[in-house]
């Protein structure tokens, strides 16, 4: 049996239910009593959803109730199967009427046995059933576990390869390079890195090779190293030379003073002079004769050519060292050691070619002053080879880094999957563990649809069939349908309208044709009958289930409320827990007289008593609570004295919610008054005729507007203005009742007081 709602939350007017602590657990029969827009019609259909674990409409509900079978919530459908009878019933049920209404199977008591296997084999269905909604709940949380696997390994992948955690690489992703791929192999730390760090590049620009040096020599270009040794052995030539000449010793150990007097001798020369500007003497002209002498044609021809070679070694060395390699970081990371290590070796060689140009030049101008000697000089050489074989190398490193900038994208995806493989490696046997996990679910959900051939257990679509085949060879329809004519008949009083089996289920005739326009009484009793009758169904164990039913008078004649009475307490007193509503005051008088002289060994424990009420909460919203049934209805059955009773007890606090149902209280107060002691047609004229000789004519047409105006309101329509109104007019009504008829208004305000 269901003991309490803990909670119901976003479901309509029960959007935050929560039970209260002091409350008493429901028993097997509960009656809820609540007027129009309170929530017994939400609340009836929040039965019927219990045994699908969902609402449709309301996706976001939550609840969790406790039964004795445990507690239940949302997408957790209630075991034990429940029937409800309420107006979203009737209404499936009316474009039935017109038509073909579904069969109801009534067992024939000669297949007593084939219906015991019915029952055994309905037991083995729903354990299946419970085991496959469990099995499916158990598939799911393996699928999402091993969906999860794949979320958290994705996020690695994308962080290795973007350098960042985002959305572009998915489990959707992972899952998919998981299934394609057949081998999975892993990284380690270093080449993992080296993958990361070129996945984490842009592509390069392309560079140049480099070029060995060359010099310009008369318009062509002629190898560096080739001029570089031809050079050196030009140098060496140089020394062996020597000019003819008299020498004159000082000059000869002066070299100094002997490029001093050489520079002056030929100034002088060639200006023609005959005096030393230095002196401002004659030179004498042994002198000039001994000068020339000693700096003659061939020794100014030797000088020049050593000045020749000493320009040459110059140009040759600012040709060597214009030569630089390319900025490393220029290069792809993974071919940035190679070239740096080449470049070193080229700047050593770089260097040795610029110390053997030092070292020309030295002996160059050592030959300068030495023009009249012949003298073999320190053989200097300096071959390319090696700086060649660097210059290859590099050109390599180029070569390589230009083809990675061709085909960076490939690379690039090349080293994607390199990294997705190794991570994806990880995962693999818990990918693989999970799979075994889900195979072996699957295999069990499929054992529980379909069976298994090797152990001869039915699963639930053949077992479906089993049970539709037997329950079609006990099947009595036409003894339903008499069964449901009967009833209609003793119902209404009347026999025009009849159940006829009509293939699988029955048509309702009239007079033998098919029934039309039915009435709206007409249609409720139908639908209530079916109802009553659908409960001996095989598909439903009343014993062992539970029977809600709300308002089933709606719509009947006062002497039909008896009959449904009557067909409704004989057709839910065996069922193992009963929930009745009503908004209908006498029909709740019917019900109460009917629980309260129930056998207490029938009633397995108290019946219970609640009432429904529902206030506004805020500017659009409304919300429900379940309360014990107020006292005066329960001792007294008095619906006025009950109203009485609220009306007296209101307390405006300047809220429009709290005076959102008082119109409607005075309204059915004042009804209920004027019908015992006034007569009229309507309540305008029964209020005129009352005879209220000394009451205030100003106050009974205060009364009336009010009633009139604000009875049945909608929550929009009341103005603010008129709150301060309802205590005025609920002074007035008590006012009105007290000074009509004290002797009834003091036994009404005892009852309600005691």
């Amino acid at each position: 049996m269901i003991q309490h709602f803990e909670k119901i939350e976003n479901l309509g007017v029960f959007a935050n239910y929560k039970k209260p602590q002091d409350m008493d657990p429901f028993q097997r029969f509960n009656l809820i009593y609540g007027m129009n827009g309170s929530g017994k019609t939400t609340l009836s259909r929040f039965f019927a959803d219990l045994n699908e674990g969902k609402a449709d409409g309301f996706p976001d509900l939550k609840y969790k109730i406790r039964t004795e079978d445990g507690e239940f919530v949302q997408g957790k459908p209630y075991t034990r199967k429940i029937r409800v009878f309420n107006a979203e019933y009737v209404e499936d049920n009316i474009g039935e009427i017109e038509g073909t209404l579904n069969p109801i199977f009534v067992l024939g008591s000669e297949n007593k046995s084939l219906s015991d296997t019915v029952k055994i084999d309905e037991k083995k269905l729903s354990a299946l059933e419970t085991k496959l909604s469990e099995k499916d709940a158990e598939l799911s949380k393996k699928e999402k576990n091993r969906g999860k696997i794949f979320t958290d390994i994705a996020k690695e992948i994308s962080k290795a390869t973007t350098g960042a955690t985002i959305r572009t690489y998915t489990k959707k992703n992972a899952e998919s390079a998981y299934d394609k791929t057949s081998v999975l192999t892993s990284l380690d730390l270093k080449e993992l890195a080296a993958a990361s760090s070129e996945m984490n590049q842009s592509a390069m620009d392309k560079h140049a090779k480099y070029l060995s040096p060359s010099i310009d020599l008369n318009g062509k270009d002629r190898s560096f190293f080739t001029a570089l040794q031809d050079h050196c052995d030009n140098v060496q030539k140089i020394t062996l030379k020597s000019a003819t000449s008299i020498a004159i010793e000082r000059l000869t150990t002066n070299p100094q003073i002997a490029r001093w007097v050489e520079q002056g001798f030929h100034i002088h020369t060639e200006n023609d002079g005959k005096a030393c500007e230095y002196c401002q003497q004659e030179i004498p002209e042994p002198r000039k004769e001994e000068l020339a002498a000693h700096f003659n044609d061939s020794d100014n021809l030797l000088k020049k050519e050593i000045e020749g070679a000493i320009a040459y070694t110059e140009r040759l060395a600012d040709e060597i060292k214009r030569v630089h390699g390319l900025d490393n970081k220029l290069f792809y990371t993974e071919l940035q050691p190679e070239h740096k290590s080449q470049i070193e070796v080229l700047k050593e060689q770089q260097l040795k070619v610029i110390a053997v140009l030092q070292e020309l030049t030295k002996t160059l101008k050592e030959k300068l002053t030495r023009r009249t000697e012949s003298y073999t000089s320190v053989a200097t050489s300096f071959t390319g080879k090696l700086w060649n074989e660097i210059i290859s190398k590099l050109n390599d490193v180029i070569q390589r880094h230009n083809s990675e900038t061709d085909n960076f994208e490939t690379r690039k995806k090349n080293n994607f999957k390199k990294i997705e493989t190794h991570y994806l490696s990880t995962v693999d046997q818990d990918v693989k563990d999970a799979d075994a996990e889900i195979a072996l679910v699957k295999t069990e959900i499929e054992e529980c649809k379909n069976g298994d051939l090797k152990t001869g257990k039915l699963g639930i679509a053949p077992l479906k069939t089993l049970i539709k085949d037997n329950r079609a060879k006990i099947s009595n329809s036409r003894q339903a349908a008499t069964e449901l004519s009967k009833k209609l008949a003793s119902f209404l009083g009347r026999d025009d309208l009849k159940f006829e089996p009509e293939g699988d289920g029955y048509r309702i005739t009239r007079f033998g044709r098919a029934a039309k326009r039915l009435s709206e009484g007409e249609k409720t009793a139908i639908t209530f009958l079916y109802f009553v009758v659908e409960l001996t169904d095989q598909d439903f164990d009343l014993a062992e289930g539970i029977v809600v039913i709300d308002d089933p008078i709606s719509s009947l004649d006062s002497s039909s409320v008896y009959q449904a009475f009557a067909y409704l307490k004989n057709a839910v007193k065996d069922a193992k827990q009963v929930f009745l509503f009503t908004h209908n005051f006498d029909f709740l008088k019917l019900l109460l007289n009917w629980f309260q002289h129930i056998p207490k060994p029938a009633q397995n424990g108290k019946s219970t008593y609640w009432m429904l009420h529902c206030a506004m909460t805020g500017a659009t919203s409304r919300e429900a609570e379940i309360k014990p049934l107020d006292k005066v209805l329960l001792q007294h059955k008095n619906e006025f004295a009950y109203l009485i009773k609220e009306l007296a007890a209101f307390k405006s606090d300047g809220e429009i919610a709290t005076a959102y149902p008082i119109p409607n209280m005075i309204r059915k107060v004042l009804e209920a008054f004027l019908e015992q002691h006034s007569t009229g047609g309507s309540l305008y004229k029964k209020l005129e005729n009352l005879n209220t000789n000394g009451f205030e004519p100003s106050k009974k047409t205060a009364l009336l507007k009010f009633a009139n105006d604000m009875s049945h309101p909608t929550f929009s329509g009341i103005d603010p203005a008129l709150v301060a109104e309802t205590k005025n007019n609920i002074a007035n009504l008590l006012e009105l009742i007290e000074h009509v008829a004290p002797i009834h208004y003091k036994a009404t305000t005892e009852a309600i007081s005691a």
